[in-house]
């Protein structure tokens, strides 16, 4: 059985690669918006002590790294199936660096 790695590529890495990316995109931009929106209700921004301003300023620029960071990865994941499909070389490398995109979205929220 000759399993052709490009096509294993294409159904399996960068499908279920961009749908997370989607997927992670739309969930934390929408928490992003939803924390900005309420603020105010959430720690009474304007009173709040110094400190929880910082975390929650904290919070919201890691949000917006994770943002940019995961669509980053989709970017290179897309780059990485365009190269798989037209016959470039390069897609292993596009794809590992997305995945490192990735990654770095999901820690940015630890």
């Amino acid at each position: 059985m000759n399993v052709d790695p490009v096509a294993n590529f294409i159904k399996y890495d960068f499908t279920i690669t961009e749908d997370l990316c989607k997927q992670f995109i739309t969930v934390v931009t929408g928490v992003l918006v939803f924390s900005l929106t309420f603020s105010e209700k959430i720690i009474s921004f304007s009173t709040a002590k110094k400190s929880f301003r910082i975390l929650l300023g904290i919070s919201w620029a890691s949000m917006l790294f994770a943002i940019i960071a995961c669509g980053l990865g989709l970017t290179y994941i897309c780059i990485a199936g365009g190269q798989a499909v037209y016959g470039g070389e390069g897609y292993p490398i596009a794809a590992w660096t997305s995945y490192k995109w990735i990654t770095a979205a999901g820690i940015s929220l630890d």
